[in-house]
């Protein structure tokens, strides 16, 4: 999808509306099951590389980062001009 910093979006679920504040970037999620691998020793193969945004919800001004942009439960309004 290739977001910018600055890019409006917005939940296709709640119809909030958040601001992209970082470039798409590249981020290792991991789950508690991750974790366990970590302390086993098999920390190599924990986890899952996918891509991100950090955003910040118009609404509350909430700022959440590392969102999951593969999950796409959202839309671009505007993209910023370059």
């Amino acid at each position: 999808m290739g977001l910018k910093k600055g890019d409006l979006i917005r939940f296709k679920r709640s119809g909030r509306y958040a601001t992209v504040m970082r470039d798409e970037y590249t981020h290792r999620f991991m789950d508690p099951e991750d974790y366990d691998m970590v302390d086993a020793g098999l920390g190599h193969a924990a986890g899952v590389y996918g891509s991100a945004i950090d955003i910040c919800f118009t609404d509350t001004l909430q700022i959440r980062k590392a969102y999951r942009v593969i999950l796409n439960g959202f839309e671009l309004v505007s993209a910023q001009e370059s």
